[in-house]
């Protein structure tokens, strides 16, 4: 990879960012991979689909890193609602959508 101020064309820039789209699509394909997990999981565990508080917690902790990390949360968290709302689809497609037991702790 090329540090972006060593990028000295644009054509020499859209093809770091391709590359890092490369790189962000397969790092998207292995966490649904652990999405297909889950739903395999959850029923055995008696876990819904959909957990209010794990949503907000994920959420949280990627405010978090993008402050930390120098990214607007502006971005970051409106991506990952997309991906958790994504995930949450394809785990209610399979398992239905259950309610959030009090008991799971």
């Amino acid at each position: 990879m090329i540090a972006p101020e060593d990028c000295h064309s644009m054509r020499d820039l859209r093809k770091e960012i391709d590359t890092i789209d490369a790189e962000l699509v397969s790092l998207l394909a292995m966490r649904a991979r652990y999405i297909d997990r889950a739903i395999e999981l959850k029923p055995v565990e008696g876990v819904p689909a959909r957990i209010p508080e794990r949503v907000a917690e994920v959420l949280e902790h990627v405010a978090d890193l993008s402050i930390r990390t120098g990214v607007d949360p502006k971005l970051t968290v409106p991506v990952w609602t997309l991906i958790i709302e994504w995930s949450i689809a394809r785990e209610e497609e399979i398992l239905g959508p259950l309610e959030t037991h009090d008991d799971l702790g």
